[in-house]
């Protein structure tokens, strides 16, 4: 009996995840009841439960405590790479050009840390040498989305805004352009991975949720590296577009 519910569930969760997928359950709509649910598929109503308790915790839909549970809803994020990184040319953040209007808020520290191994090779430092890094933790509509960490030659930027939370119009890229320094190259590196215990924590990432890791490093018209920044992105929050000219 239990091996039959225990099949009979399976079938539930995925039928219902492909209601969501197909949008057959549009997003926000309000899915059957576990009571419902568990008529349908021939399920007792805790089975069902555990069906539902399993969509929420992949990602798929959210409870409200009194209202039942609702296909999650969230506009993915275009992220259109290299485009996005000319909005400091108009004094706007890179993050406009990923969001444009939409409610944003982001927790910005900033202090001085050793250089890891890999931060330290861009920069041609020694590992452990201190680097200026500028931490973020970036919430879309009261999702959090994106964890950043950029770093910077203290020699370069110690007399510049970057030094502080708020480093004014056009961003970090403005004020390096200010002192001769504006970045004019980029490379990316991305790997999808599942996330570590801290980052699920801070993008309070349902169960199952991959994130993609991504490295930027930025370069100035002498190809002098002023910038190395190691990215943390919610994968189901994101689409990714690149553009390349041959």
């Amino acid at each position: 009996m239990e091996a039959k519910q225990g099949s009979a569930a399976a079938t539930a969760a995925e039928a219902l995840r492909q209601r969501i997928l197909d949008g057959t359950y549009a997003p926000g709509q309000r899915l059957p009841s576990a009571t419902a649910i568990g008529n349908e598929f021939g399920i007792d109503r805790g089975t069902a439960a555990r069906v539902l308790a399993q969509l929420r915790q992949t990602g798929f839909i959210i409870t409200k405590p009194g209202s039942g549970s609702f296909v999650r809803t969230f506009e993915p994020i275009l992220r259109s790479f290299p485009a996005r990184l000319s909005a400091w040319q108009e004094g706007r953040a890179i993050q406009d050009a990923d969001t444009g209007k939409r409610a944003r808020m982001v927790e910005v520290t900033v202090g001085e840390t050793p250089a890891s191994e890999a931060v330290a090779t861009a920069f041609d430092l020694a590992p452990g040498d201190p680097v200026l890094r500028r931490s973020r933790r970036f919430a879309v509509e009261d999702r959090p989305v994106q964890l950043a960490d950029s770093h910077y030659l203290l020699e370069l930027v110690r007399s510049t805004a970057i030094v502080y939370t708020d480093t004014g119009p056009g961003g970090v890229y403005a004020r390096l352009d200010e002192i001769g320094h504006a970045p004019v190259r980029f490379t990316e590196r991305l790997r999808a991975r599942m996330p570590l215990p801290a980052e699920t924590a801070a993008l309070e990432l349902p169960g199952g949720t991959p994130v993609i890791a991504i490295t930027r490093t930025a370069f100035d018209a002498e190809d002098r590296c002023v910038e190395v920044t190691e990215m943390i992105i919610d994968a189901s929050a994101y689409e990714l577009e690149y553009h390349a000219t041959i």
